[in-house]
């Protein structure tokens, strides 16, 4: 080997141990990326599930205080509870089967701290829950 493969081995080593630490940085990235994704994603379809069911208790133990005391008042109740019952009561078996497996897709907001949950098609018109983080639980914060 010349004196200029020698000079090109270390600053050759280099590059290749840079881009095996940016390498491993992007992949635990997106590993923690896709697992944030798909615990919102899971938040989201349980929050609609127990809102089809109507089990009130349930319901409002997915969500933050603030979205609870929305529902309530929206809904002129005292508590949460009383609110999704109010809200499902009219829904037939046929909405209520829709409006569980409503959920459509999961994505982060630009420049956001939400995640957001699309939602199909369903009787009580909810095009999108916004969920936030809170104790490394999903909880929705509000519903659109």
């Amino acid at each position: 080997m010349d004196e200029q493969g020698k000079g090109r081995a270390p600053i050759l080593w280099a590059i290749g141990a840079l881009l095996t630490v940016v390498g491993l940085g992007l992949f635990a990235n997106l590993r923690d990326n896709s697992a944030r994704l798909g615990a919102l994603e899971d938040a989201g379809k349980a929050f609609l599930k127990a809102l089809a069911s109507g089990e009130g208790k349930d319901v409002c133990s997915h969500m933050t205080r603030i979205a609870q005391s929305e529902l309530a008042a929206g809904q002129g109740k005292d508590s949460c509870p009383q609110a999704v019952e109010t809200l499902i009561a009219p829904l037939s078996d046929a909405e209520r089967n829709r409006l569980a497996v409503s959920y459509r897709s999961r994505f982060w907001g630009k420049g956001d701290s939400f995640g957001h949950v699309g939602v199909r098609d369903n009787p009580l018109d909810i095009t999108e829950l916004l969920l936030s983080e809170i104790d490394g639980k999903w909880r929705v914060a509000e519903m659109k």
